[in-house]
C-alpha cells in the first residue's frame, strides 16, 4: 500500500508595507506610511498644478496675445504668498494639521471645478481666470506650513532631510512632466476638459490624505493627551506675531531668512531671463526654450535624489549645506550670465538646479531643527511670506537688463549675491555648526 507523505499546509507570507510589491525596499522616509500616502497626494497636487499653471497661461495667450496679462496672471498666483504663509502657518500650530491639509487639498478640487465651469459657459473672462487663480495660490501656500511641520512630527530626524527631499523629488518630476503633459494634449483636449481632468487628480490627492490618521498629528502636538485651555490660547493675529517673535529670538532663524532673501533675490536672476537669453543671446526659437528649462528641471531632480540618498546622510551641518548650495549658486549665475553658447548654458543651467534643490531642502531642514515643536507651522509660514522675494529680483533683474542688457544683470546681480551671502556667513557663525533638533 503506497503511503501518501503528508505535506505541510503553505502559509502565506505577509508583504513587507515597507518594501515595493514586497520585494524592493523603499528609502528613506518613504518606509513610513502616513508620509508614503503624503507624498502621493503632493505628487499628484503638484502634477495638477503644473498642468493649471500651463493651461492658464495658455488660455490667456489665446485670449490676449498679452505678455504682460500672462504675467499678471503669475502675479495672482504668487502674490497669496505674502498673506497666506504666516496665515497659514499659525493655523497649523493651532488646529489638526491632517485636517488642514485634507481642507486645503479640497479647496483646490472646488477651484479646479469652478474653473472648468467657468470656461464652459462664460469663456476666457480673465478676471475670473486671475481671482481663481489666486484662490488656488492662497490653498497652495496656506498648506506648506502644515505640510513640513508635520514631516517633523511623522519622521525620526535622521530622515527629515529625507522626507523633505522626497518632496522636492515630487515637486520636480511635476516642474517636468506636468507642462509636457498639458502641452501634449492641449492641441487635441479643450482647456476646460483639462480642468476635469486636474479635479479628479486633486480629488484623488483628497482621498489619499484620508489614509493618514489625524491621530498622528494630536499624539505629537499633545503628547501628554492633554488638550489646551482654550480661554488662554491666543488669537489668530497674536499667533503670527507670536511666531515673529520666536524667530526674531533665534540667531538660527534670523540667519536662514537672510540666506533666502538673499537667495530668491540674487541666486536665481537667469531664471527670470530664460526667454531672453533663448531667443536674443542663444539665437534660438521655442525648442531652445525648452531645453533650457528642461535641464534646470533635471538638475533639481538630480539634486533632490542627491538629498535623498547618499549625500543626505552625511550632512550633520544643514546651516552650513545651505549656505554651500546657495554660494554655489550664486558662483554658476556668473558664468551663465555671461555665456553666448547653448552647451554651456544647458550645463551650467543643469548644475544650478542640482545645486537649488539642495538649497531647498536645506532651508526646510534648518528652520525645523531650529524650531520648538510648538511653532513650526508659524516659522514655515514666515519663510513661506520670504518667496516674494523671488518675482521682486525679477522685477529688479529685468529692469537691469533693458538698460544695460541680460548678460550685465544676470553676472551683476550673481556677484552682488555672492558678496552678500559672504556677508551673511560672517553675521551668524552659527550657520557652519551642527545642528540637532530642537524640542
Amino acid at each position: 500500500m503506497t503511503q501518501i507523505a503528508a505535506t505541510a499546509p503553505v502559509v502565506a507570507q505577509p508583504i513587507d508595507p515597507t518594501r515595493l510589491f514586497g520585494k524592493f525596499a523603499m528609502p528613506g522616509a518613504l518606509q513610513i506610511a502616513p508620509y508614503r500616502h503624503i507624498w502621493g497626494a503632493l505628487l499628484l497636487i503638484h502634477l495638477s498644478r503644473w498642468v493649471e499653471i500651463t493651461v492658464v497661461g495658455w488660455v490667456i495667450v489665446e485670449a490676449t496675445g498679452s505678455p504682460f496679462l500672462v504675467s499678471l496672471g503669475v502675479f495672482a498666483r504668487l502674490a497669496p504668498f505674502v498673506v497666506a504663509g504666516p496665515i497659514g502657518g499659525a493655523m497649523a500650530d493651532r488646529v489638526n494639521q491632517v485636517w488642514f491639509i485634507r481642507i486645503t487639498t479640497i479647496g483646490r478640487v472646488l477651484v479646479a471645478v469652478v474653473l472648468a465651469f467657468s470656461l464652459f459657459t462664460i469663456g476666457s473672462n480673465l478676471w475670473i481666470i486671475y481671482s481663481l487663480t489666486a484662490i488656488g495660490g492662497l490653498f497652495a501656500s496656506a498648506v506648506i506650513p502644515a505640510l513640513r511641520a508635520l514631516y517633523a512630527d511623522l519622521v525620526p530626524e535622521r530622515e527629515l532631510t529625507s522626507a523633505l527631499g522626497f518632496e522636492h523629488v515630487a515637486f520636480t518630476i511635476s516642474l517636468i512632466a506636468g507642462p509636457i503633459i498639458a502641452g501634449a494634449l492641449l492641441p487635441f483636449i479643450d482647456a476646460p476638459i483639462m480642468f476635469v481632468g486636474t479635479t479628479i487628480a486633486y480629488s484623488l490627492a483628497a482621498a489619499a490624505m484620508f489614509f493618514v490618521s489625524s491621530s498622528v498629528a494630536k499624539e505629537v502636538k499633545r503628547p501628554n493627551g492633554i488638550e489646551p485651555d482654550k480661554a488662554s490660547r491666543p488669537g489668530l493675529l497674536e499667533s503670527i506675531a507670536e511666531g515673529f517673535q520666536v524667530a526674531r529670538s533665534r540667531p538660527m532663524i534670523v540667519a536662514v531668512f537672510a540666506v533666502i532673501v538673499t537667495a530668491e533675490s540674487f541666486a536665481f536672476t537667469f531664471l527670470h531671463l530664460i526667454p531672453i537669453f533663448a531667443t536674443d543671446v542663444l539665437g534660438g526659437g521655442a525648442g531652445t526654450l525648452g531645453a533650457l528649462w528642461s535641464f534646470q528641471g533635471a538638475g533639481e531632480l538630480a539634486g533632490s535624489m542627491l538629498s535623498v540618498g547618499w549625500l543626505g546622510k552625511r550632512i550633520s551641518s544643514p546651516g552650513k549645506a545651505l549656505l554651500i548650495a546657495v554660494s554655489i549658486s550664486m558662483l554658476i549665475g556668473i558664468p551663465m550670465g555671461l555665456s553666448s553658447t547653448l552647451p554651456v548654458t544647458i550645463f551650467l543651467l543643469f548644475s544650478l538646479g542640482v545645486s537649488t534643490s539642495m538649497y531647498v531642502v536645506m532651508q526646510s531642514n534648518v528652520i525645523l531643527l531650529s524650531t520648538p515643536t510648538e511653532v513650526r507651522g508659524r516659522l514655515i509660514g514666515i519663510q513661506t511670506m520670504l518667496f516674494i522675494a523671488f518675482p521682486i529680483g525679477a522685477v529688479v533683474v529685468g529692469s537691469i537688463a533693458s538698460v544695460f542688457g541680460p548678460h550685465v544683470a544676470v553676472a551683476g546681480m550673481s556677484i552682488v549675491g555672492l558678496v552678500l551671502i559672504g556677508f551673511v556667513a560672517l553675521k551668524f557663525p552659527q550657520l557652519r555648526e551642527h545642528m540637532s533638533a530642537v524640542r
